[in-house]
């Protein structure tokens, strides 16, 4: 059977429609009659068909967002198998990303999406040639779509939902709790391996003076292409958990300036 493709490869969106509410005319406020009986049960019909068209939103945003996983963990191996072709550092990052698609069904995934979506197009128009420069504008259009994604679930209020339900005795999604720490605490993990490899290559080309060639100074290139691009998918998480209001807000805005401080490092770099 094919797999569904993203939302971002096919048109249209989802609608959503909002509940009718009836407007309470002065003549009503006065009155001191009961409510006719064939009034009341005019509501529930209203809450339960909203109730259900957001249940099937909701079902169709974590369809897509696993068939992204599907898709980022598929292109990730085909990175690395195509080694020299395309960047092995950046198939660890879709591997990682397609990983999340699975943990973390939540809106907020959009935005990381759409973060590295970007970041690939900026790559391709700086780092390549013509062919993949015009392709890297067609990312820019990709990332306009997967944002655009992002705020139609929000304004539909899957976002609120989720939030809210972090306090509640329901299901308690993951995303709230741990996208803040979990950017904060990569982040300040990736900062520190920052200034082990900006060592490791101090040390390679400042004392031995290794040459372009040798095993190390290739291993030191990996593995800062490596973290430059965890860097842009904790830069994507910190935001994300930022635009979604997630709490603790500091420990997201923390996280996210260190990803930024880091970020404009390896640009000027």
């Amino acid at each position: 059977m094919a797999e569904k493709l993203p939302t971002w490869m096919t048109e249209g969106t989802v609608p959503v429609r909002k509940p009718s509410q009836k407007k309470v005319t002065s003549a009503e406020e006065n009155a001191t009659s009961l409510p006719e009986p064939e009034a009341t049960p005019e509501v529930a019909p209203v809450s339960v068909k909203a109730e259900d068209a957001l249940a099937g939103l909701n079902a169709v945003m974590r369809r897509d967002i696993r068939s992204w996983g599907k898709w980022l963990i598929g292109l990730g191996v085909v990175h690395l198998i195509a080694n020299g072709s395309l960047d092995a550092s950046w198939g660890i990052m879709l591997i990682l990303l397609g990983a999340m698609s699975f943990l973390f069904t939540t809106p907020s995934m959009y935005v990381i999406y759409a973060v590295t979506m970007a970041w690939a197009g900026i790559s391709n128009l700086i780092d390549t040639g013509l062919g993949w420069s015009v392709f890297g504008i067609f990312q820019f259009y990709l990332t306009f779509r997967i944002a655009r994604q992002y705020y139609v679930f929000r304004k539909a209020g899957l976002v609120d939902i989720e939030r809210k339900a972090v306090n509640a005795s329901q299901e308690r999604p993951i995303a709230p709790r741990l996208f803040p720490w979990l950017g904060l605490v990569g982040s300040v993990l990736l900062m520190w391996g920052l200034l082990a490899i900006f060592l490791g290559a101090f040390v390679i080309f400042g004392v031995y003076d290794a040459s372009d060639e040798s095993m190390s100074v290739q291993l030191i290139d990996f593995l800062f292409s490596v973290f430059i691009s965890l860097i842009v998918a904790f830069w994507g998480i910190n935001l994300a958990a930022l635009l979604s209001k997630y709490r603790p807000r500091f420990l997201a805005g923390l996280g996210f300036f260190l990803s930024s401080v880091m970020l404009v490092i390896v640009l000027i770099l």
